[in-house]
């Protein structure tokens, strides 16, 4: 009976290391419960400014338990070779609107409703979050589009979890933009600064009631419950950061002098397409910039509508060409002008309509092309994103306590021939591609990362 339970055991333990060792056939992901895992031999990039060669990431219940050259290895751990692999922290989506394509929330009220969770609004798929994890993002912030007062961030970690046991923030910050509604008052920009000033002064004013009521309730009135001003209270206060939409240059003037006359000293520019124009005032404003790399058409930049040159009245317009590739090019190396001029930066997929994982890789490396450091466009993916949601303290570099968010590659991330061959979430592991073949690589560039 014993040597029975011994045979037993011994097929089990064979069978999971089999599941662990085994190459993977196709590009289909492989899901792991989170475990004990050594990863070993590897140059792990613990952050934008720091690597480790021939070093160790020790992962523990779902946590960096250890990482360095010199590390102990627990009896138990799982390890994995990784020699001539590369280790990165997980990449953060800081600003997506994965899931959150038309859900109006409140239709009668459509665009203002700060008390609104992103979270409460998502609807993405399965097959979404499994697409930016092949992507390598670990970590995505969900962030309405459209709207004038939409609602609040939310941030999640992309797990094969349910949504409740994801969520990494529900409050992060509270969306402004200075847009009027789609219907009814306000219709106008004017009537939009103007809305949410005043609902500032009424937010304000409902604080002092409150306050007044709870120091002297038998003497005081008892105040009225406004839900929305209610949900602005954390903003006005400077408790919740204040995220502006703003992708013009003139959205971004306008964002800055909205900001000064509501006394917030934590807001964040979101968009910044035409960041380029505004270098040196966005420099002097000292605010982050979470640039979408959705770029806008060369005809759509502040400004060409009014150049003017005479048309051939036959053959190319070779004018308008030679005008449009050196406006593109400005709009590829926004990113880079931003960071050179020493402005914060954080990089996301945030726009109108949604990009795929592939594709806002594609779109990391176009920046790059055009002059974004690979350095710094990894800090504008994981540190920085991390700092403006201010989860700095659990995702965004590897270090020993912060979670298991990392991703493994066979070359230098960013590099065309470097493909995402694992990626952790919380120390799950998702195996992709072994890239020992060339139907293996060729599956990979189509949908399982770089």
């Amino acid at each position: 009976m014993r040597g029975t339970n011994m045979l037993a055991r011994a097929l089990i333990l064979f069978g999971l290391t089999f599941l662990v060792y085994s190459p993977m056939a196709s590009s289909q992901e492989v899901a792991i419960p989170a475990s004990t895992y050594a990863l070993v031999n590897a140059r792990v990039v613990t952050s934008p400014d720091n690597a480790f060669e021939n070093a160790t990431v020790v992962i523990h219940d779902g946590k960096i338990s250890e990482v360095g050259p010199s590390v102990s290895i627990p009896m138990g751990a799982i390890q994995i070779d990784l020699t001539d692999h590369n280790v990165y922290p997980g990449l953060i989506d800081i600003a997506s609107t994965l899931g959150l394509a038309g859900n109006p929330g409140n239709v009668e009220r459509p665009g203002i409703q700060p008390s609104r969770r992103a979270s409460q609004a998502f609807s993405g798929s399965t097959e979404d979050i499994e697409q930016l994890r092949k992507a390598g993002i670990t970590t995505v912030g969900l962030a309405f589009v459209g709207g004038m007062m939409p609602g609040r961030v939310s941030v999640m970690n992309t797990g094969s979890g349910p949504l409740n046991s994801e969520l990494l923030g529900n409050n992060i910050s509270l969306q402004l933009a200075l847009n009027g509604t789609s219907s009814g008052y306000p219709s106008t920009i004017m009537g939009a600064m103007a809305y949410i000033e005043q609902s500032w002064e009424d937010t304000r004013y409902d604080i002092r009631v409150h306050q007044a009521f709870q120091d002297n309730p038998a003497t005081a009135p008892r105040p009225n419950f406004d839900p929305e001003h209610a949900a602005l209270v954390a903003a006005v206060n400077n408790t919740m950061p204040v995220w502006f939409a703003a992708q013009s240059e003139r959205e971004l003037f306008r964002a800055a002098v909205m900001a000064e006359r509501l006394g917030l000293s934590d807001y964040v520019f979101l968009g910044g397409q035409e960041g380029f124009l505004a270098v040196d005032f966005l420099r002097n404003q000292g605010r982050p910039v979470i640039v979408s790399l959705h770029l806008p058409d060369p005809d759509e930049i502040t400004g060409r509508a009014f150049e003017y040159h005479v048309v051939p009245i036959s053959g190319e317009d070779v004018v308008a060409e030679q005008a449009d590739a050196l406006v593109s090019e400005r709009i590829k190396g926004n990113a880079a002008r931003l960071v050179e001029a020493g402005i914060t930066v954080a990089l996301s997929s945030h726009g109108e309509s949604d990009i795929s994982p592939n594709e806002f890789l594609d779109l990391v490396s176009s920046a790059i092309e055009a002059g974004l450091p690979p350095r710094e466009a990894l800090r504008a993916l994981t540190t920085t994103p991390a700092e403006i949601l201010g989860l700095s303290g659990a995702i965004g570099t590897i270090e020993k306590g912060k979670m298991a968010n990392l991703l493994v590659t066979n070359g230098r991330l960013f590099d065309d021939q470097t493909h995402i061959l694992q990626v952790f979430v919380e120390g799950e592991r998702f195996q992709y591609t072994s890239g020992d073949d060339e139907q293996d690589d060729e599956e990979q560039k189509g949908g399982t990362g770089r």
